[in-house]
């Protein structure tokens, strides 16, 4: 069954969480990135970082991992491409919701020091690019 945009999606038995589909991250908008991957691959990353408990309290962070960089999953409003996901509980009701994390132009979208020495135990990132990543830098992931 293809998943729709302003639902919530029941992910059980996969996860324990659900996830809300925004359209508001599915259009162009000022001042919102926008998912440029699928909706099935948004939630696929959401459920990935959930397993591989990419968890920092209210928030969990997603990547998708190619054979070269990570896949592109979304731009911000600028065009400008987006390789890290930022999911959000909402309203600790057990819904997740999320986007893709500008996380040059947005310290609140930079993920912390735990979650990216997780990635890169997993080959996921380098170590220069925890460095550029937390200084809000540009890197080539």
């Amino acid at each position: 069954m293809p998943y729709e945009v302003d639902r919530n999606i029941d992910l059980t038995p996969r996860i324990t969480s659900r996830y809300y589909v925004s359209s508001a991250h599915r259009r162009l908008q000022e001042n919102k990135s926008r998912w440029t991957v699928t909706i099935e691959e948004e939630v696929e990353c959401f459920v990935n970082s959930q397993r591989n408990s990419w968890i920092e309290g209210v928030f969990s962070w997603g990547l998708i991992p190619s054979e070269s960089n990570l896949l592109i999953l979304g731009e911000n409003f600028q065009n400008e491409e987006l390789k890290i996901a930022k999911f959000v509980a909402k309203n600790g009701d057990g819904v997740w919701h999320g986007y893709p994390a500008d996380y040059c132009r947005n310290i609140q979208d930079r993920p912390g020091i735990s979650i990216l020495s997780k990635w890169r135990a997993n080959g996921h990132i380098k170590k220069h690019h925890i460095v550029k990543i937390r200084q809000g830098k540009q890197c080539n992931l």
